[in-house]
């Protein structure tokens, strides 16, 4: 009971802390160098994120914070580099104050891009990536590209997947797949095969492989 009643405490320190906490937040900003980097790994969490294609020569990672800490983590490893966030058991008492994180890709990076989030919305803007990854789980995923020319790959559990290619007719091999989700598909597609879980098809010369699968999320392609 003693030991009920000091977690309590501890956690109503927190949360009393936490809602002192006032200012117009900070600022964390790093960057890294690509070279002889192949894949980049992204784990954002619960925090929402943006990923966006820049026309710069390094990756920058931007962390807007409502408080004084600093909270990206950069590690390199070979030929990997990994992004995260400090682990801050505050941010759970500050849902209307969470970090936003933005990470700003060289569109000469040719790798693969990794992002491992939880319930943290991923947001793609301008994207010219050439390879792609999501895995989430209640978040929702929600990607535009620029110029096309990737593949896409995109795994959640209830989070809606909603990808604009911005092309009539991209050069990609389709598979939308959900549970009990609603698909809908604004592209044209040759030999198209539609099923009760599944859509699946071909547009241009198929080059790209476009993998939308969820378990209970919408997914819409156009």
């Amino acid at each position: 009971m003693k030991k009920y009643y000091m977690v309590m405490s501890v956690i109503l320190t927190i949360m009393f802390l936490s809602a002192c906490a006032g200012g117009e937040g900070s600022e964390d900003i790093q960057m890294a160098s690509l070279k002889d980097i192949a894949s980049i790994y992204i784990e954002n969490g619960s925090i929402n994120i943006d990923v966006v294609s820049v026309d710069r020569d390094e990756l920058e990672a931007y962390l807007l914070l409502h408080d004084n800490e600093s909270g990206i983590v950069m590690e390199k490893g070979k030929q990997k580099l990994t992004i995260r966030l400090k682990n801050d058991i505050s941010r759970l008492f500050k849902i209307d104050r969470m970090p936003h994180l933005e990470v700003r890709v060289p569109t000469e990076f040719k790798g693969k891009i990794i992002v491992n989030s939880s319930s943290g919305n991923v947001v793609g803007k301008d994207l010219q990536t050439h390879d792609l990854k999501i895995n989430g789980s209640s978040g929702n995923v929600n990607l535009d590209f620029l110029d096309f020319h990737s593949e896409v790959h995109v795994t959640t559990t209830s989070g809606n997947v909603d990808i604009a290619l911005n092309e009539d007719e991209p050069n990609a091999t389709l598979l939308l797949k959900s549970n009990s989700g609603r698909r809908s598909v604004g592209i044209v597609l040759n030999d198209k095969q539609q099923g009760k879980k599944e859509t699946k098809g071909t547009s241009g010369t198929g080059d790209h492989e476009v993998q939308l699968k969820t378990s209970s999320g919408n997914i819409s392609l156009k």
